[in-house]
Parts: C-alpha cells; sequence; structure tokens
C-alpha cells in the first residue's frame, strides 16, 4: 500500500509541473526580478577509438571542471545498447558503429546516455597516443589478459600488474578480442584511464587559462585541446553500472550490455549539468543529497552513500516522466527536513500535496533565485531517511513517528538558495 501511494503522489508531482511546463498560465507578466543562476560551463567531449580496421574499441567522455583545467573520464561498454533497453532488439554500439558516419555515432551516444555532446572525435592507436600524456612508465594491473585477435597482434600482455609506456597504453585500449567478453577488455580499458588519471595533473603548475571578456574559461575549440587542459589538473575517472538484462530482453542473444539510466544520469547530473538532455515531458530537477556517513546510519542499513539515495530517486521521478538534470553528492551533511524549492507559485498546491508520501516531511517554498534549466530543487533531509525506511518497512509514511518540522539549514549555496518566506509546510508527523 505505501508503495502504491509513493507512486501516486510522485505521479501527481509530475504531472503538476508537466502542466506547468506545457502552458503559459504560471508566466509572470513583465521581468522576473529574481537573480538567475546558469548550470556550471563544463565542456565535454566524446572520443571513440578504433583499431587499425577501423571497428570501435573503446569509448570515453571526457568533461573539463568549470575552472576549465582538470575534470571526469567516464568509461562507456562498446557493446552498450544504443536503445538504452527501449527497442524491440538490442543494438550493441560496436555493432552498428561506422568510422565513416561521426555524426551518426555521436547521435547513438547521446540518445543511450541522455547528454549532449559539445566535441565528438574518432581516432586510431596513433591518433589516440598523440593526445595522451607522454610517458615512459607506468604501472598498473590488468584486471584479464589483453589479446588482440584482430590486429594479428595475438597476446598483448599478461593479466596483473605490468609497466607500460603510453604507446603501449593505447596498443591496450584499441586491442579487440573476438573470443573474449567485451566485458573483460572494457575492464582493461577502466584500469588504463584509472592509471593515467592518478598522474594528473602532469603539468605543475598548469598553464593559465584564457578568460573571456567577464572571466569565464574560453572553451576549448577541439578534443585534442580539451584534453590537453584535461591533464591539467585531478582527474576523476567513472565507470557506469549496468543494469541486468534477460534473454526475453534480448531475443537474438547479440554480445551487448545495458548501462544503467539511473546511474549515468546520476554521472552526467554531476559532472556536466548544462549538458543533461531532458527526454521526458516532466520536470527538471535538481537533487541535493548530500548526507554523511554518520547521517547515513540512520537509514538502518538501507544506503551506504549518498549516491545510493539519490540514485534511488532519480529512479522514480525518471519512471514517472521526469527528468532529473543536476545533482549533488557532497556529504557535508543535510537539514533536518527536506526542502523543497519550485520555480513558479503556481506549483505550489501540487507539490506540496504530493510532497509528503514522496519525500517525507518537507518544506515547500518558491525559489527566490532562478536556476537556468530547473524547475523544482529538491534537498533532501533526515526526513527522507526516516520516510524511506518506513515504507521499506512497508508503514505507511504518513504514521511513521518523525521530528517535527524545522527550518532548513540557510548554509545553501548561491544556486540553490531559499526563500525567506516559507510557502507551505508538509508536518514530518502526518
Amino acid at each position: 500500500m505505501a508503495a502504491l501511494l509513493v507512486a501516486a503522489a510522485a505521479a501527481m508531482f509530475v504531472v503538476g509541473v508537466v502542466t506547468l511546463s506545457n502552458s503559459q498560465e504560471g508566466e509572470a507578466v513583465g521581468v522576473d526580478p529574481r537573480p538567475r543562476v546558469d548550470l556550471p560551463a563544463t565542456p565535454n567531449a566524446l572520443l571513440a577509438v578504433t583499431d587499425e580496421d577501423g571497428e570501435l574499441a573503446s569509448v570515453v567522455v571526457m568533461t573539463l571542471l568549470p575552472e576549465g583545467q582538470g575534470g571526469s573520464v567516464v568509461t562507456v561498454p562498446v557493446n552498450a545498447d544504443a536503445t538504452a533497453g527501449f527497442g524491440l532488439q538490442r543494438r550493441p554500439l560496436d555493432v552498428s558503429f561506422d568510422a565513416s558516419d561521426i555524426e551518426g555515432f555521436v547521435a547513438s551516444v547521446e540518445d543511450m546516455l541522455s547528454i549532449s555532446f559539445e566535441r565528438a572525435e574518432i581516432v586510431d592507436a596513433a591518433g589516440l597516443d598523440a593526445m595522451l600524456p607522454d610517458i615512459d612508465a607506468l604501472q598498473l594491473v590488468l584486471p584479464t589478459d589483453v589479446i588482440d585477435t584482430r590486429g594479428g597482434g595475438g597476446l598483448i600482455s599478461t593479466a596483473g600488474q605490468q609497466t607500460f609506456t603510453s604507446t603501449e597504453l593505447t596498443t591496450i585500449l584499441t586491442a579487440i578480442d573476438d573470443d573474449a567478453e567485451v566485458d573483460e577488455s572494457h575492464a582493461n580499458d577502466v584500469a588504463v584511464w584509472e592509471a593515467l588519471a592518478a598522474l594528473a595533473p602532469v603539468q605543475v603548475p598548469p598553464e593559465p587559462v584564457a578568460l573571456d571578456e567577464v572571466g569565464r574559461p574560453i572553451p576549448p575549440v577541439s578534443v585534442g585541446e580539451l584534453i590537453d587542459r584535461l591533464w591539467q589538473g585531478e582527474v576523476a575517472v567513472r565507470d557506469l553500472l549496468l543494469a541486468p538484462i534477460d534473454d526475453t530482453e534480448n531475443p537474438t542473444d547479440v554480445d551487448v550490455v545495458l548501462i544503467d539510466r539511473r546511474d549515468s544520469t546520476l554521472v552526467f547530473a554531476q559532472v556536466s549539468p548544462a549538458l543533461v538532455s531532458t527526454p521526458n515531458t516532466g520536470l527538471k530537477a535538481r537533487i541535493v543529497a548530500n548526507f554523511t556517513e554518520d547521517e547515513l546510519e540512520a537509514s538502518d542499513g538501507l544506503y551506504d552513500s549518498p549516491s545510493e539515495v539519490a540514485i534511488e530517486l532519480i529512479g522514480r521521478l525518471l519512471f514517472l516522466g521526469g527528468n532529473v538534470v543536476s545533482v549533488e553528492t557532497a556529504e557535508t551533511g543535510v537539514p533536518e527536513l527536506t526542502l523543497i524549492e519550485v520555480l513558479d507559485e503556481s506549483q505550489l498546491e501540487e507539490t506540496i500535496a504530493a510532497a509528503e508520501t514522496l519525500l517525507g516531511g518537507a518544506e515547500v517554498r518558491v525559489a527566490t533565485t532562478v536556476l537556468e534549466g530547473v524547475d523544482v530543487r529538491i534537498t533532501l533531509g533526515m526526513s527522507y531517511l526516516e520516510h524511506e525506511v518506513a515504507r521499506a518497512g512497508d508503514v505507511d509514511p504518513s504514521e511513521a513517528e518523525v521530528e517535527d518540522s524545522v527550518a532548513p539549514s540557510t548554509e545553501v549555496e548561491d544556486s540553490v538558495a531559499p526563500s525567506t518566506e516559507v510557502a507551505g509546510t508538509v508536518p514530518a508527523d502526518g
């Protein structure tokens, strides 16, 4: 029963904002006087690596930090399903890949990951070698043997700790073993990128970044320039989680994996929020889940990290037709009561009506700062954990004992600053 209530309330929440976003009734006459804040600019690029025959061997998404140096590398399995599980048949990226059609490849990955790419390039081993830092010796632990059946190189390297030059690393990234599972070679790819990231920054102090007339870093003009800047700061590598797939979802029994849409949304909403696409017709949400380890202990083992909390909520919003464009999981601590900030006052009624069942005790306000591209900001509090613990125990959340409503922390970043006037409070005790 509790699960049904959650679904119904979430539907009310999403539908309410869908109605608003598809109409003009909620638009204020004249100019909105509230300060407006853009999501951070994080230039990104899609890089595909091929073997000597032009077959897809490795895929990564590289994103710069807003400061213009350093950033992230997100590894993508080459056999990931381009339909993201929605097609009648699975369509692995490497099967449909055509090195002469970069636009088609970019479109496939954008649709699969719900992210837009500002730059893209397809390179072979020599092209990749020119983009990587010049390394004489780099130690890493290979999860599996590296075998290249297509290039005729046979065994490239055995599993275990090895030392490689940058040229040898590109050989690993371009090797394709037709006799092995694709996920085995993908594990080696992840190990290579993680080892490279551990070297960053490769230039200390880094070169100064050119700024525009208002002091913002000028975006790189090419994938090569973006990669040069990437290695000038700290680099993090993230491998996307996979969702289970059974035989009924893969009727042709093709070698394919399915990326967990919740996790890919979390990753890109963190590293590149301004470029996250919104394929659903519902609200565009920002989620803040800054739970510390001590705070998560109140979940009775339900969550081990703030990312797990965020992923679950992302899944619900996506299932109900919403979009999540920005996520923060800084582990700096949360308020007692969840704070919901809506963009427009006409959203308040639906939000207040649905918030308690969807999120637990919450304080609902009209945002005093407009965050471009975001309809609603949800700053999760301890009341959300208590709500989820009660729901997991199949207890009606409205009957669970939760502390009385209290004002949330005022220490919120500028882009999600709360209103000083409380528009509505959903009591946590029902």
